[in-house]
């Protein structure tokens, strides 16, 4: 179960994205095992995101996330992230609709593992009517779930579509 409150801060435009706080509860699961991110035991925890636009055409937005989980009830105990978008950039000529952004994310996990973060950048273009394409890369320092490596690169390439 989760309340959520939302509001807009500060909005320059009426596409303003909205400023949240989550409570969230579990009560576990039945058999104790993870699902879905929580790690199985009954807990709670928040979760915080503010969104701001940084241009009168809001165009380009930031965001701020964080995140805890409390009694162990999550895969993660903290978590921070730092978002920057540009909405129609025109990276490929004039192709509307387009965004680019750079992420940084850190994560600390319940299961008392290293910490991880990593860095995004990516591209969104429509492919065609309601059809979205996504290439991205991402830089993962230390993943918090293979202590053997320190570093791993990953290439995505996504298509979404809503209707």
């Amino acid at each position: 179960s989760a309340i959520e409150l939302a509001v807009k801060i500060a909005p320059q435009t009426s596409k303003a994205g909205y400023s949240k706080l989550t409570l969230w509860h579990t009560d576990g699961t039945k058999d104790g095992q993870a699902i879905n991110g929580q790690t199985g035991p009954e807990g709670w925890g928040l979760f915080l995101k503010h969104e701001q636009e940084l241009t009168a055409d809001g165009r380009m937005v930031g965001l701020l996330r964080y995140g805890q989980s409390f009694k162990g009830s999550a895969m993660f105990e903290k978590l921070a992230a730092a978002h920057w978008l540009l909405y129609d950039p025109h990276l490929i000529g004039r192709v509307e609709n387009d965004l680019v952004g750079v992420a940084v994310n850190w994560v600390n996990p319940t299961n008392g593992v290293r910490s991880e973060t990593n860095v995004e950048a990516f591209y969104r273009f429509p492919f065609f009517n309601m059809v979205d394409t996504t290439l991205s890369y991402q830089a993962i320092f230390n993943p918090a779930l293979d202590l053997g490596i320190d570093f791993v690169s990953v290439f995505s390439f996504r298509i979404t579509t809503s209707f």
